[in-house]
């Protein structure tokens, strides 16, 4: 949980964050702003040009500054940081909304957690303050690295069906994330579109090098 009480005490605020938290750092970002307060943002690992839509995209910085006097490491969790804007009665403008819900996008591609009721309640709220949904789906959703095109040639060719055509397994290894030049967060979203299949209603991601089950997604059909 993210202290405001702490952001509004200090005078520079380092946010550092990763890919899978870069957009609620976005939201915070905007956040800090309004409060006219001095604000960095560190990503400690190479980001992702699909977030390049967000409006803090070309304010990433690799070193945290001396001169910081609050220092928060920025986890996804998307929703609980929502609660505690509305908690706290803080305004939430278009660039906080379609940053939000962002971040909703990627924690259900990491988690698969849209099909909860207060999640979609969540987003049409967030689109109803102003959030560009229609652009978050355009960079997040439609236009995906070649890494994952090849991640995706790698895993389809080796999945199988069992159970009557109801379960798929699909499995990945050690080699194939070298390969391609994808990530696990990658495989877990070509999992998800096995459930397009008819009667599929149960995709199994399986490490084979490691012999043991990493992601059981569930259709809702």
């Amino acid at each position: 949980m993210i202290e405001l009480s702490k952001i509004k005490e200090s005078k520079h605020i380092v946010l550092i964050s990763d890919n899978k938290s870069f957009s609620l750092a976005n939201v915070l970002y905007s956040y800090i702003l309004t409060l006219h307060k001095k604000v960095s943002l560190v990503v400690d690992e190479e980001l992702d040009r699909k977030f390049a839509f967000l409006p803090w995209f070309g304010k990433v910085r690799k070193q945290v500054p001396s001169s910081c006097d609050l220092e928060i490491k920025i986890s996804l969790d998307t929703l609980g940081v929502y609660e505690e804007f509305q908690s706290e009665s803080i305004k939430i403008n278009a660039k906080m909304a379609t940053a939000f819900y962002s971040s909703l996008l990627i924690e259900d591609e990491i988690k698969s957690v849209l099909c909860e009721s207060k999640k979609l309640s969540v987003l049409s709220e967030l689109i109803v303050l102003g959030a560009d949904c229609q652009l978050c789906y355009r960079f997040l959703r439609e236009s995906r690295s070649l890494a994952l095109f090849r991640m995706r040639a790698e895993m389809f060719a080796n999945f199988l069906l069992k159970e009557d055509g109801t379960l798929a397994e699909v499995y990945i290894d050690d080699e194939i994330l070298k390969k391609s030049g994808a990530s696990l967060e990658d495989a877990f979203f070509i999992s998800k579109e096995l459930l397009e299949i008819v009667h599929v209603d149960r995709v199994v991601l399986i490490k084979q090098d490691e012999n043991k089950v990493i992601k059981e997604i569930k259709g809702y059909n």
